[in-house]
């Protein structure tokens, strides 16, 4: 069993990540005006700074899964998988345990 401080801990994070990857800045803003200046050539090149924040969530989970879940026998399944509308948890079958 999961505490429920260490799964909101997750929650939260991933929350955080989101965010992270929604807000606007500077930055941001010149990489969709470069972008539209080189008719989108630019992303063949480079990512963009919502990517970059996916590939970061997508090790947080690779990492929790490691670090707290898989010990208990459970995944959870990276939300980019699911299109960022469900956090979705796996149960491994474990033998022996009635």
């Amino acid at each position: 069993m999961i505490e429920r401080h260490v799964f909101e801990a997750t929650i939260n994070r991933l929350n955080e990540f989101y965010a992270e990857a929604e807000e606007g800045s500077c930055g941001t803003y010149c990489e969709g005006c470069i972008g539209c200046i080189t008719a989108y050539l630019i992303y063949m090149c480079s990512e963009t700074h919502y990517e970059k924040t996916l590939r970061k969530i997508s090790k947080f989970v690779a990492s929790q899964n490691e670090r707290i879940y898989n010990a208990k026998g459970l995944q959870l399944i990276d939300p980019t998988y699911r299109g960022l509308r469900v956090i979705e948890i796996t149960i491994f079958d474990r033998p022996g345990r009635t």
